[in-house]
């Protein structure tokens, strides 16, 4: 009998070719789309899945605002002190490790080969517990050595790359960072999987770390200075709301003369590990792997979409020719075939055009996903297919394909009665044919939905690469300072004389220094500033960092109240207290200043700080779109380790050239890289551009999917009615009005999926421009543009085949069938 059916299928498949060619190639593309956004699906949902103890492991997350605030949500930076509070007052806490990231890079270079020197950015200072608590196996050296002072643990790439074949272990390697010493290795780890939100090549000490002039001289204890990731591990069936309640009267109990005197109130959150990757919001730094829920389900929607469309397709056309097939389910009933025989028969053929489309998908997936990695910023492998989970929904998605696909198909099919259909009078099936006009009611709806999506995406992206952040940043060049001084030398001195040089170069115009970047993270974050002659709990949040004199010019700041820093003079014997400081007309707004000019003179206090406001800066972005403006606050101070120029592009290599004889003749041994601004800030949109980039391939394959399918169905469409259209000819139609004729019905339909499809792609990306602080409004232009494409491409598809049926001979179609 399956030979039979086999047989059967096979000849089917061959006699209809071009039927068979759009459902295979149609279904084919949908499991494509379906395989390779499914396969990124997991690997985001992969993140820190790896571990041994991921069910127990947590981060922990912290806010404090004012007690006439609320919650909302928490903040993933903390004090160096909360982690050994949380391991004496906290029963259910087992392990406790904090880390605390290399922010600006350190020096890292081999003694034994002084040319091996290299910058290095992926780099934590942890507690001896966190290899206890994560999984990074040792491939060298034991755990009993690790991370004791003066001691430092490479990755496989670091060790091979610093000491070549040799073995690392014993060596010294020399770190100039945020301690500056040389560190002996007694330890090598396999590279960080790329599934781990946490990616770092170098493990060191965290006892080095505290003992450090700015670590020992911490004024509360370790409690304010909060630029620390702190995770615990806890026992296995601690209750996670009972442990987040301690963790909070912990946190109080330590914190709460602070907290009174501040009139704040606190909360603690213990957030699983496997939560992290996905939530991007509450990503402190850079250098940790971030993901979005937001992107995982969009391309699901799309993955699901596309397939769907697919399978439309496969239904559209085996129930369009029913017709076709009545006589042979007459003859086959006639001499007894039974209809579950029949089902089973056109589930068969639907598997077996399943079976080789899952084939070529399969196929077109592996060469597809070096495309994705490199559009998706992704490390997607064909090793990940080798999880019995991913074969376990690829069977699934194949099953529920092949039965969604014939299932219908075969009721339909096999219902024709044997004596009507032998008569040639096969059931038109008025209800089939409401049925595919429905389908391709779905389809392009379900097309018209992508291509607004896809249009909006770019839009969005285009806004915010176009918006005025109140920068200039075109002919910015950035570079950092150095991590070795020579001996003797202060580093703002060595910066100032930096400046200094860089100045006499011709093509430099304005130079300016300062402590952090735009683009970048602020020194303070989350500061509290309030006027001095309010209360300590009337303080607003804000971020700070220090710059220059000429930082503005460099920049195109401008000022809208007062003469910045120029204007002051610091009182005789006062030293620099109150320092100046610079706010922007946000700040002055948060407040309570009517104007910016009637904030200059004032005195505020920044943590425990004394200034005074010298000037108002015009409202800008530090950051990109998506983040609002924040309360900022700049502060007077010469010799920044960054410096800013503002150079001429006339002959740029050799202006590069001589900015890096220059810092090379005043810090030698050090590592020199620069950046564009412009392209730093690029850089902040790569993910929205990866996201347009897939959103617009995919979008494209689901379209050409319904049009494909469009196509066929119009082709058969149009050889029923071959007949008519010759005697319209014969009568005196024109080709245009017979093209009408054949088009009209499709274009009805795809006109109703326009208006089925726009309530519903509104809610959809009205909910993705959340997402940013700055976004474009939804207009009708998007929509009728991308209804305008569908449409087009819909009518394109029908009206060729309309075209070749309104050109063929009448004689030739009088004489059909």
């Amino acid at each position: 009998m399956l030979k039979n059916y086999l047989l059967v299928a096979l000849r089917n498949l061959r006699r209809h070719k071009a039927y068979s060619f759009i459902n295979v190639v149609g279904l084919a593309v949908g499991l494509t789309c379906c395989l390779v956004i499914f396969q990124y699906v997991a690997f985001e949902y992969s993140f820190d899945r790896f571990h041994a103890h991921e069910r127990d492991l947590y981060r922990v997350l912290q806010s404090t605002p004012l007690v006439t605030e609320p919650f909302e949500g928490g903040g993933d930076n903390t004090g160096f002190a909360l982690a050994p509070a949380l391991d004496a007052s906290v029963p259910e806490v087992l392990h406790v490790a904090r880390l605390h990231p290399e922010y600006d890079g350190a020096l890292v270079s081999n003694p034994a080969r002084p040319e091996l020197r290299f910058e290095e950015r992926r780099m934590f200072y942890t507690d001896p517990s966190f290899l206890q608590m994560f999984t990074f196996p040792l491939v060298g050296g034991t755990q009993q050595a690790a991370l004791e002072p003066g001691t430092v643990l490479l990755s496989v790439s670091m060790a091979r790359k610093y000491f070549g074949s040799a073995n690392p272990i014993g060596q010294v390697l020399d770190v100039t960072g945020a301690t500056e010493r040389g560190y002996r290795v007694t330890g090598v780890f396999e590279d960080v999987p790329p599934n781990s939100h946490l990616q770092f090549d170098f493990l060191l000490p965290m006892e080095d770390l505290l003992q450090t002039e700015d670590y020992l001289s911490e004024p509360e204890g370790g409690w304010s200075w909060n630029n620390f990731y702190t995770y615990v591990q806890l026992y296995p069936g601690a209750d996670p709301a009972t442990v987040e309640r301690k963790m909070t009267e912990a946190y109080t109990t330590y914190r709460g003369e602070a907290l009174r005197q501040q009139q704040r109130k606190a909360q603690l959150w213990a957030q699983p590990l496997r939560d992290i990757h996905l939530n991007a919001e509450i990503q402190g730094w850079s250098g940790l792997a971030s993901g979005s829920y937001r992107t995982v389900y969009f391309f699901t929607l799309i993955g699901l979409i596309t397939l769907v469309i697919a399978l439309v397709n496969y239904v559209n056309l085996a129930t369009a020719r029913a017709l076709d097939r009545a006589p042979e389910i007459g003859v086959r009933k006639a001499v007894g075939a039974r209809r579950k025989q029949l089902i089973v028969q056109f589930l068969f053929e639907s598997g077996l055009t399943n079976f080789v489309a899952a084939l070529l998908a399969l196929v077109a997936a592996i060469l597809l996903t070096p495309l994705v990695n490199n559009l998706a910023g992704t490390q997607l492998s064909v090793a990940g297919w080798l999880n019995p989970l991913f074969w376990l929904a690829f069977f699934a998605t194949f099953c529920a394909g092949t039965l969604l696909a014939g299932l219908y198909p075969a009721f339909v099919l096999s219902a024709f009665q044997p004596s009507s259909v032998l008569k040639s009078k096969g059931s038109t099936a008025s209800g089939q044919l409401w049925l595919r006009r429905g389908l391709v009611v779905l389809q392009f709806a379900a097309s018209v939905v992508l291509a607004v999506g896809t249009a909006v995406v770019y839009d969005q992206l285009a806004f915010m690469r176009q918006m005025d952040l109140g920068l200039d940043l075109e002919q910015v060049l950035m570079v950092s300072g150095p991590r070795v001084l020579p001996e003797g030398t202060e580093p703002e001195t060595a910066m100032t004389t930096f400046a200094e040089e860089l100045r006499r170069l011709p093509a430099v115009h304005r130079v300016g220094t300062s402590t952090a970047l735009p683009g970048q993270a602020f020194n303070w974050n989350g500061a509290s500033i309030r006027r001095a002659t309010d209360s300590p709990g009337s303080v607003i949040r804000g971020v700070a960092t220090y710059i220059d004199t000429s930082f503005a010019g460099v920049f195109g700041l401008e000022l809208a109240a007062g003469d910045g820093f120029l204007e002051f003079t610091p009182p005789p014997d006062s030293g620099d207290t109150p320092f100046p400081l610079i706010a922007n007309e946000t700040a002055v707004r948060t407040l309570g200043y009517a104007s910016p000019s009637a904030a200059l003179g004032e005195a505020i206090v920044i943590g425990d700080y004394d200034a005074r406001i010298v000037g108002v800066f015009r409202d800008f972005n530090w950051s990109s779109a998506h983040e609002t403006r924040q309360n900022m606050f700049f502060v007077r101070y010469d010799g920044g380790r960054h410096v800013s120029l503002r150079v001429g592009t006339e002959d740029l290599p050799v202006t590069l050239a001589a900015i890096e004889a220059t810092y090379s003749r005043l810090f030698p041994g050090n590592v020199f890289g620069y950046a564009f601004a412009d392209e730093a800030f690029d850089e902040l949109y790569r993910n929205e551009e990866r996201f347009a980039t897939l959103f617009t391939l995919f979008a494209g394959l689901a379209i050409l999917i319904a049009c494909l399918g469009l196509f066929g169905l119009a082709a058969f469409t149009t050889r029923q009615r071959t007949k008519e259209i010759g005697v319209r000819k014969v009568l005196g139609a024109s080709v245009g009005s017979i093209i009408t004729l054949l088009s009209k019905d499709y274009a009805l339909l795809v006109l109703g999926a326009f208006g089925v499809a726009v309530p519903i792609v509104y809610l959809l990306m009205e909910r993705w421009l959340e997402g940013f602080a700055y976004h474009v409004e939804l207009g009708v232009g998007v929509f009728l543009a991308a209804g305008l494409l569908a449409f087009t491409a819909a009518l394109l598809s029908v009206s060729t085949q309309a075209l070749r049926a309104a050109k063929a001979n009448p004689v030739k179609a009088l004489r059909y069938e």
